[in-house]
Formats: C-alpha cells, sequence, structure tokens
C-alpha cells in the first residue's frame, strides 16, 4: 500500500544538500540518461526539464540546446543547480502552476512523474501532463524517463555476510509496501523483482538525511502500458519505448548473484511521446 507523505517542503535543506552531494558520484547513470535524452532530441533548439533538481541532467544538455530552462519547486535543489549548470534558465515553482504556452520543442521529466504517482492525485497527474502539452510547440516531444516496473516475479540471490545485513535493515525500513524476503539458506534468498530493485538502488540512502523519503517510495513505478496509457490519454502520440540502465550493474556493485535461470533486467525507461 502506497504510504502518503504529508510535507509542506518536498526536500529540507539537510536532504537538498546531502542528495546533491551524492548525484555527484552517479555521473555514469547520469551520462546513460543524457546518452538516451540526445538521442532522441534530433535538432532541438528550446529544452525544459521540470522537477531538475540539481541540474545534472541539464548540465549534459546545455551545450548542445540553445535555450535550457529547469524548473523545480526546491529552493535548496536550485541553489545546486545555479552552480551544476550556470547556462541554464533555473525557475522555482510547481510543475502544475507553469503556465507556458508552445514554447518548447521538448519537455523532459527524469525520475520527477513516480512521486506525483505515489504522493499526488490523479487530478495532479492529469493537471501535469496537460501543463506539459501546454507547454511544447506543435510536433514537439515529451520525454518521460522514469523508474521500469520489473513486475510481480520472484528472483532467488547469493548475497555475503555484509550485504545480508543491509538486506534485513532494508527489509525492515522499506514502508512503501511489505517486502517479500523469503530465506533458503545461508547466503540464499526468495525475493520479489521489485523488492531486489528497490534493495540495490535504495542503500545509499541507509542512516542518511534521505532515508525517510526513500523508504516511503519505490524504484518500480510504471509498467511499459502504464506509461503508454497516462500520456495517450493527455493526447500524446508514442514514438518510442526506450529501456535501459540494466541491473546487472547494481547487483555487481553489491555483490548479488542471481541464481537459476534469471536473467537481469533494464530497470529504467523512457518513453518518447509527441504532441500533434
Amino acid at each position: 500500500m502506497t504510504k502518503v507523505m504529508n510535507r509542506k517542503v518536498l526536500y529540507s535543506r539537510e536532504e537538498a544538500d546531502f542528495l546533491s552531494e551524492r548525484e555527484k558520484e552517479w555521473i555514469i547513470h547520469d551520462q546513460q540518461k543524457i546518452d538516451v535524452i540526445l538521442g532522441q532530441i534530433d535538432h532541438a533548439d528550446s529544452l525544459m526539464e521540470i522537477g531538475c533538481g540539481s541540474g545534472q541532467i541539464l548540465k549534459g544538455l546545455v551545450n548542445r540546446i540553445p535555450y535550457i530552462v529547469g524548473v523545480d519547486e526546491s529552493a535548496d535543489r536550485l541553489r545546486h543547480a545555479a552552480q551544476t549548470c550556470p547556462g541554464a534558465k533555473l525557475i522555482k515553482a510547481k510543475a502544475g502552476e507553469l503556465e507556458f504556452k508552445e514554447e518548447f520543442d521538448v519537455v523532459l521529466t527524469s525520475q520527477m512523474l513516480h512521486e506525483i504517482k505515489m504522493f499526488g492525485t490523479k487530478k495532479e497527474m492529469e493537471r501535469i501532463l496537460f501543463v506539459i502539452w501546454r507547454a511544447l510547440k506543435p510536433g514537439g516531444k515529451y520525454l518521460l524517463l522514469d523508474h521500469l516496473d520489473p513486475g510481480k516475479g520472484l528472483v532467488k540471490i547469493k548475497v555475503p555476510d555484509s550485504i545480508e545485513k543491509l538486506l534485513y535493515e532494508f527489509a525492515t525500513k522499506f514502508s512503501y509496501r511489505p517486502v517479500y524476503l523469503k530465506k533458503l539458506s545461508k547466503g540464499k534468498y526468495e525475493i520479489s523483482k521489485r523488492d531486489l530493485q528497490d534493495f540495490v538502488t535504495k542503500t545509499w540512502s541507509l542512516k542518511s538525511p534521505m532515508e525517510t523519503m526513500e523508504m516511503n517510495e519505490t524504484h518500480a513505478s510504471f509498467s511499459e502500458k502504464e506509461a503508454k496509457r497516462i500520456t495517450q490519454n493527455a493526447g500524446f502520440s508514442t514514438k518510442k519505448f526506450i529501456t535501459f540502465t540494466n541491473i546487472e550493474g547494481d547487483l555487481k556493485l553489491h555483490n548479488i548473484s542471481l541464481e537459476g535461470k534469471t536473467d537481469p533486467w533494464d530497470r529504467k525507461f523512457m518513453l518518447v511521446a509527441s504532441k500533434p
């Protein structure tokens, strides 16, 4: 069951500062996103990212697109974005408050829309997709980049002692949904694919200022069917659905091996949609 976080401010200053420092270590993942984005924007002259955070993605785009706008509701996140990407125009606003009209060739949301899905309402989701639609020029592209739901399947894993302790800590603290974790033998477990994906992508937050936020949300957010449905209902036409960032790298980082015949899967996606 989805947990609701009642927050007046999306990020506290402490959370924003900690997250911005952590993001400096995620260069490889950011570059994967940037490469996928650049492969789909052709010769765009203008781009707006809603939920730009500390500007790590904009930094990789600013020299390729003449007019770049970053939007975020957190003043502290934008403070870091101003340092990371001084070439972008930055706006403090909630997504649903934006009033641009046919101004951009591309609008991007990178790991932002899942926050609306989990902690917002259906009307808020509809409002944000309308804002994106209105901001795009006719023929413009909406790039929805987010976490991919791997589905309900179970997998068997083998973990070292140090990771075993982290696994139990995660299972205890993760409050978005009950974690399915079954011990088979020493260092061997059965776990749901969703829980494994959340575990390997959230261990960094344990015992940090970001722990509460990360333990209240999932990184198994959208299925392909759902992502296509919500954008098509908003009037967009789906052009491509691209998956990337294979979980194999995260498993290796945690010294976790998949047992049996299960193949590692991609954990992120980008849906490319266009405005007629």
